[in-house]
């Protein structure tokens, strides 16, 4: 398992290539003077003290702020919850791109948060994870559950609070993780332009999944909180090699919102995109604008969660 997930690592970190929201410190402040209006709800099964000293460290907010932002917004449809954490995210001053196999990343370290170090894989985590969940404790719930779907609890979690990527339950590929549904439902039937990949990779056939090719993709049919699950482009010549040594077909996640009609993306960005943006932390940019210029990437799979 460790080689394969290398292997993919080193394929992906070059793929995050390449602002806005209120402020987070401030957002978190406001939260955490609320915080004690929320009502109080009877506790779930505890999580063992040492993943949640582990994890609240590296966590965007201080949980009782967090507790307060996540109860005022339990009447939010979920993909707006999700765009709202995207925003969040973006906003960060202490954002950094931080791959996850990476010293100090979110993987290297055995976390399953890192809000402050992102890449693209842990932004689409802890977007859908918070979007879903009650308290902070909750978000770390649904994160063991889907993660690492089908893992008895107690296997998870070692005596340091430190949490196992190796694990056969853990998917390496993204479109293993589309198809799990576990990140929403696969809407990309439902778009105009959608058709068969025509190509497919050592690992998955020629037309065993459907992408909306870039030229094709009508952006209005997008909606705030979709994750977009970019696939390579077989004509490109890099991507091609790592379709066919890999198996690779999806190289980037981000998740759209909706700014004044204008649907963007946003990502954690390893590198630059002249002209929008200088990466190496989550960045936003308009959805057409990066899949014209990004040439790797030729269509994209969409996945809505609450479907």
């Amino acid at each position: 398992m460790r080689t394969t997930l290398t292997l993919l690592a080193l394929a992906l970190v070059a793929a995050c290539a390449g602002t806005g929201g209120a402020s987070v410190a401030a957002e978190g402040a406001a939260a955490a003077d609320a915080g004690s209006a929320a009502a109080a709800k009877p506790a779930p099964a505890s999580l063992p003290p040492s993943l949640l000293y582990r994890n609240a460290r590296g966590a965007l907010f201080a949980p009782a702020a967090m507790d307060s932002i996540l109860a005022a917004e339990q009447g939010l449809p979920t993909p707006v919850r999700i765009g709202r954490w995207a925003r969040r995210f973006l906003a960060d001053p202490a954002s950094e791109y931080r791959f996850g196999l990476a010293e100090g990343g979110y993987v290297a370290k055995r976390l399953l948060v890192s809000d402050h170090r992102q890449d693209c894989v842990s932004l689409l985590y802890r977007c859908c994870e918070l979007a879903q969940a009650s308290t902070h404790e909750d978000a770390l719930r649904i994160a063991l559950a889907t993660r690492f779907a089908g893992a008895p609890l107690d296997s998870l979690i070692d005596a340091t609070g430190g949490v196992d990527y190796d694990r056969p339950e853990h998917l390496d590929y993204s479109l293993d993780m589309v198809r799990s549904g576990h990140w929403g439902a696969d809407v990309t039937a439902s778009l105009s332009g959608a058709r068969p990949d025509p190509v497919g990779s050592s690992r998955y056939p020629a037309g065993s999944f459907l992408a909306v090719p870039e030229a094709a993709l009508r952006a209005e049919e997008l909606q705030e909180g979709d994750i977009v699950w970019i696939v390579t482009d077989p004509a490109h010549a890099g991507a091609r090699k790592q379709r066919e040594e890999l198996g690779l077909v999806i190289g980037h996640i981000g998740i759209v919102v909706v700014e004044k009609g204008e649907r963007r993306l946003i990502h954690a960005a390893s590198s630059p995109l002249p002209g929008e943006y200088e990466g190496g932390r989550v960045e936003s940019v308009p959805l057409a604008a990066y899949l014209r210029r990004v040439e790797r990437y030729g269509a994209v799979i969409v996945t809505r969660v609450g479907e």
